[in-house]
């Protein structure tokens, strides 16, 4: 394999013939290319440029000359899609729409211009973005365009989840996609992708490969290679997330890192630098020359669409306690038993009960159990001797399992029969002690629907009971609390505690894979405050197939 390497290209006067052919000598001669992805005898790849650019804070005349000069490069290279940061032609930081109105252009303005020229020159598709000015409105937006190979604008996006000093959200109804040789590919920016759902709405407009140009660096622990990981997973799909580098006005991305993920989210590349880089990633075809939708289609064939209907309620999050009549808020003790042996057994739990220190309110999260090996009366009474909660799903003889919450006061399912029966949202969110607790299974929950759902309806905490969980279950699940909810997962392997502190705010996360107890406070005054968001194509979320 290949390790990627770098280049820097700094233009300091317009190119002239003899420069593009010595700068195409550099890039084939004298240093090797940026590749990575690409294995022995893996058959057909697509080659894709990532320019992970440093882009010149308001110098749009100088970064627009680099960044023509470094896409040439990329197709000259053989890459046969070109993809660019956020803003990059601008830079990123602004304070108002004064400030910015001079760095907008156009959806037909220079910089399309000139992408669309080198798009038809070397057959190739490039992405680009700029501040966009609407003529019609003059409203600013946040927009990445595609170029495809014949020089024509084949796709417009405008960021949604976008700057509010300046920039109008772009439609949740955009189109956001483009048709390739290779497949469907579609367009989210930056902190778009924080969002489940909007990753979501391109899975189902049938997108298997999404560009994701960012001004994203790694600060306060939430780390965004982790959320674009779990798209790529939730979604089936191939990610690639194109950042840049240097200093902004505000930022300091000299840390950034570009990615792509493949539909299984296994990371076929990651890179970094403090200076302008072209990095070369090839991309996987299969035998008929396209990106692979196995994954999307099977992730979408397993959408329970009659769950989700409660996915457009819009809570009165300033005071969900009130809306929703829950607990007040307080501190809950959350413990998962990772046990010792496969079957359970009742002993340990109490030397477990007994070791850990902690008082009431205590829930404890068991792995998923057969009812056999269960023994319901003896668990309420310790629940009710200790005056703690249990939450285990309980598996009958036909390998159905129930999500069951045993308190002091008795024995609750999670699943509410009549609900079901009426094909409404079958599982009931309980209360205990200071929380609004849910449980579902984790193939349900690695559905983002299904997690903004049982957020909308108030959950402090969600509880995963399950007998195995693999480390890609565990992020997809933990991935779910940038909802705005804890997530307790369990099974007889690993147990994790997540919670999130704010949207670029550090995981608040206890993980434990021997057996033992992993244990968190939960603060449920944090989880009552949540940001959902609004602008989401919900006909096509909820739309029966």
């Amino acid at each position: 394999m290949i390790l990627p390497s770098c280049l820097r290209i700094k233009m300091k006067f317009s190119l002239t013939t003899v420069a593009r052919i010595l700068t195409a000598l550099m890039l084939f001669l004298a240093l090797p290319p940026l590749s990575h992805g690409a294995e022995p005898g893996a058959g057909q790849t697509l080659k894709i440029a990532l320019v992970h650019f440093e882009v010149k804070y308001k110098e749009a005349e100088e970064n627009r000359r680099e960044l023509v000069d470094l896409n040439r490069q990329a197709a000259e290279a053989g890459a046969k899609l070109v993809l660019n940061t956020e803003m990059a032609v601008s830079g990123y930081s602004f304070q108002s729409r004064r400030d910015i109105a001079p760095l907008t252009e156009t959806d037909q303005g220079r910089t399309v211009q000139a992408m669309g020229q080198l798009a038809k020159e070397h057959g190739v598709y490039v992405g680009i973005t700029y501040p966009e000015k609407d003529p019609a409105t003059q409203c600013y937006y946040n927009s990445a365009f595609v170029l495809g190979p014949d020089g024509q604008l084949v796709c417009k996006y405008r960021k949604i989840a976008t700057e509010k000093r300046w920039a109008r959200p772009g439609s949740p109804l955009q189109k956001g996609f483009f048709d390739t040789p290779w497949g469907r590919m579609g367009v989210l920016i930056c902190a778009d992708s924080y969002y489940p759902l909007m990753s979501r709405t391109m899975a189902l407009k049938g997108v298997n490969f999404l560009w994701v140009p960012a001004n994203w660096p790694p600060t306060g622990g939430l780390d965004p290679k982790f959320i674009w990981r779990a798209r790529a997973l939730e979604n089936g799909f191939f990610l690639a997330a194109c950042n840049r580098t240097g200093m902004d006005r505000t930022l300091d991305c000299r840390q950034t890192a570009s990615y792509v993920f493949n539909p299984e989210g296994r990371q076929l590349f990651s890179g970094s630098s403090e200076k302008t880089q072209v990095f070369f990633v090839e991309i996987p075809l299969d035998e008929n020359g396209r990106l692979t939708d196995v994954h999307r289609r099977k992730m979408m064939e397993t959408r329970k669409i009659d769950y989700y209907r409660p996915v457009y309620l819009e809570p009165w999050t300033e005071n969900l306690t009130s809306f929703y009549e829950l607990p007040e808020p307080g501190d809950l003790d959350i413990h998962c038993l990772l046990p010792s042996s496969e079957r359970f057994d009742p002993s340990e739990l109490e030397k477990r009960i007994e070791e850990t220190p902690g008082g009431s309110p205590a829930l404890w999260v068991l792995p998923e159990t057969p009812a056999e090996e269960l023994n319901m009366e003896e668990l309420a009474k310790i629940a009710k001797d200790r005056q703690l909660a249990f939450a285990v799903a309980v598996e009958n003889s036909e390998g159905h399992a129930t999500p069951t919450l045993v308190t002091p006061e008795g024995t609750q399912s999670f699943v509410n029969a009549e609900a079901a029966e009426e094909n409404a949202f079958p599982f009931d969110v309980l209360r205990y002690g200071p929380a609004a607790v849910a449980m579902v299974a984790a193939d349900d929950f690695q559905h983002p629907e299904m997690a903004e759902v049982l957020s909308k309806l108030g959950a402090d905490l969600v509880v995963l009971s399950e007998t195995n969980m693999t480390p890609e279950s565990l992020l997809v699940s933990r991935i779910k609390s940038l909802t705005g909810m804890a997530v307790a997962a369990c099974a007889e392997n690993a147990a994790e505690i997540t919670s999130v502190k704010d949207m670029h705010g550090s995981w608040d996360l206890q993980q434990c894979s021997r057996p033992g107890v992993c244990t968190y406070r939960l603060d449920t005054s944090k989880t009552r405050k949540k940001l959902f968001q609004s602008r989401i194509d919900f006909d096509l979320l909820l739309k029966s197939e």
